[in-house]
């Protein structure tokens, strides 16, 4: 599996995907909690990540071995990228542009819209949660595709 990480000013989303680009489980984590979270996964703690998950099944996370981390190379990257060399964790940084329209697009394909907002283009309506993790998946998908 790999590990995409969507760094933000305040948030961090974070999505486990497996080889074929399936989404294992995914969460968005305060950005002053991402030491916590890289110590987790150092230790494959994966029940403390529970309190920050959005979609998929932590328990799957049991079954599979960690191949690589792909951080989005924004701005505000700097951050997670340092506690990232500090722990000696190898990444690599991909190319971020889109990645949150894209996670708008993977939010409706889990969550399709019901009653009248079916009939609204999708470009019209806004997800009712932040979706930093999606954009997360998006870069991992993204990455396998090239």
């Amino acid at each position: 599996m790999y590990l995409g990480l969507d760094p933000g000013r305040d948030k961090v989303g974070f999505a486990f995907v497996d080889e074929e680009g399936k989404l294992i489980y995914s969460g968005i984590l305060p950005a002053s909690d991402i030491d916590l979270f890289l110590s987790i996964l150092m230790k494959d703690d994966w029940e403390r990540l529970k309190p920050y998950g959005r979609e998929g099944e932590v328990s799957l996370l049991y079954d599979e071995r960690l191949k690589g981390i792909l951080l989005g190379g924004g701005t505000t990257s700097e951050k997670v990228e340092l506690a990232l060399k500090r722990l000696g964790l190898n990444y690599e940084v991909v190319d971020e542009s889109f990645s949150t329209e894209r996670a708008r697009g993977l939010y409706f394909q889990i969550h399709p819209p019901r009653g009248l907002r079916k009939y609204l283009p999708r470009s019209l309506l806004v997800p009712n949660r932040d979706v930093d993790d999606l954009a997360a998946w998006e870069l991992v998908k993204m990455w396998l595709q090239r």
